[in-house]
């Protein structure tokens, strides 16, 4: 049974709420609106990565095949609503897909959950690429090349919601996040919860206390299905297309990269990771061919200095302020970030000018670089962005060497 909610905890769940409400009121445009359904969809995705990887221990590269399920299970149910004028709503067929991958989880689920760590990581991704590679054979559920095109606004207006705007649609979106959320919020203190961390922690000393671990990791996995296949159907929703892309190893490989870099356990740590995806995916990616290559490298950076994710980073910091309330801080801290946006634009523009030089751009050719135009044949440019590079790191250094301490020294007193 649940204890009772304690008053933190009721005050971060509210203001969760309030946040994903929150752009209703404004008056954002359909690109706006579409952009935020793209980050719901992303958040119930990476919410289901990290409920395998934080209560069991369990790194899967089968997200994206339940998603993709859930995404044309939701076409195909839209159109046969639409053909055959049945009056069940689209804002319900959400969770026809989140069932639908439940059911393909009970298919694949006990080939997956016989062993944990690295043969579950192997065994998903097996399967993942067996659906992505059975997908263009069989035509009649996936569509081929093509893929299966569908019409959110053919269905029966419902509570006033007819999806001609992409308003709605994240209207919808939103009260599908609050649902994940308030699942994940259920699952805290149940005996599946407690039983999957200590499969986690002791599979055999589970066994011996006559639970199955297998039993175990195929409940959890059964609710991760649930909460993809939510997010495949929103993106169905969002975009009226789905192809056999929503199926491949690069979907489900990003979404675990995200989890793991933001610490997803928790709905506030998958908000940060869906917002990192999305940004990178969405916005990174239309003013950069390099974007693939900053996202490795942020990875990388995050796996050796902050092996616990950013979401706990950030926890981290907010209790060693707390504990210090030390204005110098906020200060110092404030000095970092900006020595480290120095570094980061340096860096960065070495690497554009890099790609632009392996584009065979002409020498007299200018490169627009944070609205700046810069000469790509002259050598000042690339001394400059050299000698940022090099301030920004070299300064980091002497802040962070005289902040260390200070910080350390609150995490100490707590």
């Amino acid at each position: 049974m649940n204890a009772a909610v304690p008053a933190p905890a009721r005050g971060r769940a509210a203001l969760f709420s309030l946040l994903v409400a929150l752009p209703l009121a404004l008056p954002l445009d359909s690109a706006g609106f579409s952009l935020l359904s793209q980050l719901a969809s992303a958040w119930l995705l990476l919410l289901s990565v990290g409920l395998l990887v934080t209560r069991a221990g369990l790194l899967s590269f089968g997200q994206a095949m339940y998603a993709g399920l859930a995404a044309y299970a939701a076409a195909h149910a839209m159109n046969t609503i639409a053909a055959s004028g049945w009056p069940l709503p689209f804002a319900l067929v959400p969770v026809y897909g989140g069932a639908f991958a439940v059911a393909a989880a009970l298919v694949l689920g006990p080939i997956s959950v016989r062993r944990g760590g690295l043969s579950f990581a192997m065994i998903t991704l097996g399967l993942g690429l067996l659906v992505a590679l059975a997908a263009p054979m069989l035509q009649g559920f996936f569509g081929g090349e093509g893929g299966v095109s569908t019409d959110r606004t053919a269905g029966p207006v419902w509570l006033g919601l007819d999806f001609l705007s992409q308003r709605q649609v994240y209207g919808v979106s939103a009260a599908y996040v609050l649902l994940g959320a308030a699942l994940m919020r259920g699952l805290d203190g149940t005996r599946l919860d407690l039983l999957a961390r200590a499969v986690r922690d002791n599979p055999l000393r589970v066994a011996v206390s006559g639970a199955t671990p297998r039993r175990v990791r195929l409940q959890l996995v059964l609710v991760s299905a649930f909460l993809a296949g939510l997010s495949g159907a929103l993106q169905t929703l969002r975009l009226e297309q789905v192809s056999a892309g929503s199926l491949g190893l690069p979907q489900s490989s990003m979404a675990l990269l995200f989890s793991l870099a933001a610490g997803s356990g928790t709905a506030w740590g998958a908000l940060l990771g869906a917002g990192l995806m999305v940004g990178s995916e969405s916005v990174l990616a239309s003013v950069s061919q390099a974007w693939m290559l900053y996202v490795g490298l942020g990875f990388l950076a995050i796996v050796i200095w902050a092996p616990q994710g950013l979401s706990g980073v950030l926890r981290d910091l907010a209790q060693r302020l707390r504990a210090r309330r030390n204005p110098d801080l906020l200060w110092g801290l404030a000095a970092l970030l900006l020595c480290s946006a120095l570094a980061i634009i340096g860096a960065s523009s070495l690497v554009e000018l890099l790609y632009a030089v392996r584009q065979q751009l002409l020498v007299g050719s200018t490169l627009r670089l944070y609205g700046v135009p810069l000469p790509i044949g002259s050598a000042d440019v690339w001394v400059g962005a050299a000698l940022l590079a090099a301030t920004g790191a070299g300064l980091c250094a002497l802040v962070w060497r005289a902040l260390a301490p200070q910080l350390r020294e609150g995490g100490a007193r707590e």
